[in-house]
């Protein structure tokens, strides 16, 4: 049942001079565990006491139900590219779109994450791959030229939660 069906019943049995209480038992007898809650009875058995005579939700104006838009993301993949150790608060106070949105927008639509401060993305695309392998094997030519070669490279760890 949609609700203005439940609040057309809120409505007949408020006319038939019930009150919230005796409302909301007479629908719980009918729609069992269908039935809105007490606090849904009387909220509408108030606004019937008040004059208020149309059973519909008035419409409200309110924000977007989401500020992810595709024009968003492109918005907010113009700095990342020009900079990838930008920050989500930068880049949040540099779009106007609030840091939560910043980040679902980096983390779901971008598939981005923050390694050592820099912005990479998660999947590698196939140029990147072929460009890893291609690093690769002249690190191993570098190598079977020089035997020491890789004694020599100092290398680091980052740890990501």
């Amino acid at each position: 049942m949609e609700a203005a069906e439940y609040h057309s019943v809120i409505k007949f049995l408020y006319l038939k001079r019930q009150n919230s209480t005796e409302i909301h038992q007479e629908m719980v007898q009918v729609y069992a565990e269908k039935c809105p809650n007490y606090s849904k009875v009387t909220h509408w058995v108030r606004k019937f006491k008040s004059g208020f005579l149309s059973v519909m939700d008035e419409h409200r104006e309110g924000r977007p139900p989401s500020v992810v838009t595709e024009k968003n993301v492109s918005t907010v993949k113009k700095p990342i590219i020009q900079d990838r150790r930008i920050t989500v608060k930068q880049l949040a106070f540099e779009t106007k779109i609030s840091i939560g949105s910043v980040e679902t927008i980096l983390h779901d639509h971008l598939n981005l994450n923050k390694v050592s401060a820099l912005w990479v993305p998660r999947l590698l695309t196939t140029g990147q791959k072929h460009e890893r392998v291609n690093c690769c094997k002249h690190l191993l030519r570098q190598e079977a030229n020089d035997a020491f070669f890789f004694r020599r490279i100092v290398t680091g760890e980052t740890w990501i939660y």
